[in-house]
C-alpha cells in the first residue's frame, strides 16, 4: 500500500461548530483579520465547522526570529574533525 503523500502544512484550529450555515458565517466575519485564513466545512451530519490560522507569510518570519535554529546553523559550520594526514 502506498502512503498518503499530501504536504504537511501549518495545523487549521477549529473555531467553532454550528448548526446553520449562517451561524457559521456569523462566526467567520467576526474572527476574520489581515493576519487569518478562515473556512467553513460542512460535515456530513449536517453541521458546520469554521476553521482558521495564520498566513503563510507570518509564520515564516516567527520562524526566522528564532535564535534556535541559528544555534544549529553555527554548530554545522565549525568544520569537521577530519584529519586528511591520517589517511593513507
Amino acid at each position: 500500500m502506498t502512503e498518503n503523500s499530501a504536504p504537511i502544512g501549518r495545523p487549521w484550529t477549529d473555531a467553532g461548530l454550528f448548526n446553520s450555515y449562517e451561524l457559521a458565517k456569523q462566526k467567520v466575519e467576526k474572527i476574520t483579520s489581515d493576519e487569518l485564513q478562515t473556512k467553513i466545512r460542512r460535515r456530513s451530519n449536517g453541521t458546520y465547522l469554521v476553521k482558521y490560522r495564520k498566513l503563510a507569510d507570518l509564520v515564516a518570519t516567527e520562524e526566522k526570529k528564532s535564535g534556535k535554529n541559528k544555534r544549529r546553523n553555527k554548530k554545522a559550520t565549525g568544520g569537521g574533525k577530519f584529519d586528511a594526514s591520517s589517511a593513507v
